[in-house]
């Protein structure tokens, strides 16, 4: 007679395999490969009627996973939900025990870290699902679907089909063409910066900047004032007025926040923000070492700079060991979170102290190594005493002339022994105050004034959090979405508005003013939170954004042909075909040039053709870039005597986490005639191709 064991079901095949490791077969533990449900693809899947009920279906291809997870939860003796402990992860958890619970026993354990310790305090201290968090989420799910699935038609109607519209996305699109507009305005101002040689009465040389003219901020403003300047700091007599000797402590930044890390990972690393959560999680889910698997960092998306007191004690006895007692500040760094911080979770910290990224060089890829030794050093600098600096501020005074100049030096490393930039070092001679000392050289530089900066990825993030738009789950989707879009490109690191972006804009911002606004869009965050607390109902806040919302969008499909009339512009050039004025408009294959005098004139001019740097095989015609319904491609510039195109080689089959049932090898995806399908990577040596029976509807709970 068998004994039955535990079950316990996570989301991701990494961590149940970490996790399988560190239980040494003590139970079962199986993964649902992600989401199991979620709203349609082809409808809203909303039941506005009947109080906003989000109608789930199983994703297609789910059925083998749910029913593998349905046969163990028979023969379990208990059961143990273990996804990610966020909204998401509780949605997840919801909707898998939907599909077990005639099984065994249910219990919600939360994994932090997927260590010994992060594991046994898990099952020590298991609970339920948190009914409030599935709300929460099903709240974000059923806004972000009424938006998305609401808005997206004004768009077809308007400007392109398949074009689309975000609760979150659209405000980020806002604040990037918004300051894109800021830039286009922008006026640059004339200045002069003055920076001068000085000699000691001993002929040492030093430099200092000019500071102040007659007593006010020295404003240069053009080249006549400059020599002015010139000529009356070349007649004065300059002696050293004040001399400050004082003491710069710089302290340690906090450890890191999801926000934070992706800022720092696409500054530092160069890592794009949902290339470095991919990373987070892959160190988070568990490495195989050498003789044990272990999750190297805590849970990644965290708004929280909480640090667990024992980890905080370990740090600094490390820090002692290591750099000695020096190192270590008297009192243990503690850092406040920000206001609205959901601090569930701790800071994102290395799971055990004693790895270091050196020792476990060999078992991580690069880019993991490059992301661990981040997260390792930032943690561990957030805990070391403040590095100290000598800075050193002689003013020089001759006539209405203030130059000042500035030596500084490094007393004691601190953190920065570990992380982050010193500051650089710079000298003076000896100087005494009231020593005369001479002009030798007088510098003028001319600038201009520059305009706000684009944003990055990183910083657009950062904006993002400090207004509280946004949660650290969907930080890294946000930027990724505006390029898939096409509202957005990406131009030497920087985030620019296209053309198209901009005319969504100037769509939905108008007519959606507030929806779209930073404060409310802050607000939503703010009910979602309520909603996670208790303090509200899903169906209340959901309710109260729709009445508004249903006005403003009623008033917009209903001028929808007015808004293509108003985004239409005048060209300068005449229609060949009848004489009238051309017109640029939008339609639903984007932007197009045609006759003003339509619909008796349906002259409609042929977009201009880029050629490349290839010749037609076929007639020895260059080839040219064209766009089509179906978008850009390559063809011959002789059509239509000459019907080449150049058929582009299939994108890579993407890999799975799932194996071969035939032959053990992993699974990929691919495309083929009738769209896409699973099949074996050992092709053609294995012919394994996996079928997909449809699913039927069912109505589910929330899913990532």
């Amino acid at each position: 007679m068998s004994t039955k064991k535990d079950l316990l079901i996570v989301e991701s095949p990494t961590k149940a395999h970490t996790i399988t490791r560190l239980l040494k077969g003590k139970m079962r533990v199986l993964s649902s490969r992600g989401h199991i449900a979620d709203l349609p693809k082809s409808r809203l899947g909303v039941d506005i009627e009947n109080g906003f009920e989000p109608q789930y279906i199983r994703i297609r291809g789910k059925a083998p996973v749910i029913n593998e997870l349905k046969t163990a939860a028979r023969q379990a003796k208990l059961i143990y939900l273990g996804t990610d402990p966020d909204r998401e992860g509780e949605a997840i958890a919801y909707s898998v025990a939907q599909e077990i619970k005639n099984g065994a026993p249910i219990k919600r354990v939360l994994f932090y870290e997927i260590t010994p310790k992060g594991i046994s305090a898990a099952f020590n201290s298991p609970g339920e699902i948190d009914q409030r968090k599935v709300d929460a989420h099903r709240a974000r799910r059923v806004l972000d679907r009424l938006v998305g699935y609401l808005v997206s038609p004004l768009l077809w109607r308007t400007v392109r089909a398949g074009k689309s519209a975000g609760r979150v996305q659209t405000v980020a699109l806002r604040i990037l063409v918004e300051r894109e507009r800021e830039i286009q305005k922008f006026v640059p101002q004339e200045y002069w910066l003055v920076r001068a040689i000085f000699h000691t009465v001993n002929q040492q040389p030093f430099e200092a900047r000019l500071i102040k003219i007659d007593g006010a901020d020295a404003k240069i403003t053009s080249a006549e004032e400059m020599e002015r300047v010139r000529a009356g700091c070349q007649a004065a007599d300059f002696v050293v007025a004040k001399i400050t000797i004082r003491e710069k402590h710089k302290k340690p930044l906090p450890p890191f926040i999801t926000a934070t890390l992706l800022k720092e990972a696409g500054q530092v690393l160069g890592f794009n923000s949902r290339r470095t959560m991919q990373i987070a999680q892959q160190l988070f889910e568990g490495v195989e070492l050498e003789k044990e698997a272990v999750g190297l960092i805590t849970y990644p998306r965290t708004d929280s700079f909480r640090i667990a007191d024992d980890i905080i004690e370990n740090t600094r006895k490390l820090l002692a060991e290591k750099y000695g007692e020096r190192f270590v500040p008297e009192k243990p760094r503690r850092y406040p979170d920000r206001k609205g911080t959901q601090g569930a979770h701790e800071a994102i910290r290395p799971t055990r102290i004693e790895l270091t990224p050196e020792q476990i060089k060999k078992y991580l890829t690069p880019e993991q190594f490059k992301l661990y030794n981040l997260i390792y050093n930032r943690f561990l600098a957030s805990q070391m005493a403040d590095a100290i600096y000598q800075q050193t501020e002689v003013l020089l005074a001759g006539g209405k002339f203030i130059f000042r100049a500035e030596a500084i030096q490094r007393l004691f490393a601190g953190f920065e022994q570990v992380y982050g930039e010193p500051e650089k070092v710079s000298t003076l001679p000896p100087l005494h105050e009231k020593e005369p000392v001479k002009l030798i050289e007088f510098i003028p530089e001319q600038k201009w004034t520059q305009p706000p900066p684009r944003y990055t990825e990183a910083n657009l993030i950062k904006r993002l959090e400090i207004n509280g738009i946004g949660r650290p789950s969907t930080y890294a989707t946000i930027v990724p979405t505006l390029l898939e879009r096409k509202y957005v490109v990406r131009t030497q690191g920087k985030l620019v508005p296209t053309e198209l972006g901009i005319v969504v804009y100037d769509i939905l911002i108008p007519r959606f003013a507030n929806i779209f606004e930073i404060g409310f869009t802050r607000q939503m965050e703010e009910q979602l939170d309520l909603i996670e607390e208790g303090a509200e109902n899903w169906r209340s806040v959901v309710a109260r954004f729709y009445q508004p919302f249903k006005q403003d969008l009623d008033q917009a499909l209903a001028e929808s042909s007015n808004i293509r009339e108003d985004l239409a512009r005048q060209l300068e050039e005449k229609c060949p075909k009848c004489g009238k004025p051309l017109m640029e408009r939008w339609g639903k294959f984007g932007k197009f040039i045609a006759c003003s005098g339509y619909p008796e004139c349906d002259y409609v001019q042929k977009p201009e053709s880029k050629t490349v740097a290839e010749q037609c095989p076929k007639c020895g015609k260059p080839l040219v870039e064209r766009k089509g319904r179906f978008g850009t491609f390559i063809a011959c510039s002789g059509y239509p005597e000459c019907d080449y195109i150049k058929r582009e080689p299939k994108p890579p089959p993407r890999l799975l986490d799932e194996k071969c049932p035939k032959c053990g090898k992993p699974l990929v995806e691919r495309k083929g005639r009738f769209g896409t399908f699973i099949a074996c990577s050992g092709y053609p040596e294995c012919r394994y191709i996996k079928k997909v029976k449809k699913q039927k509807p069912v109505k589910k709970e929330e899913e990532k």
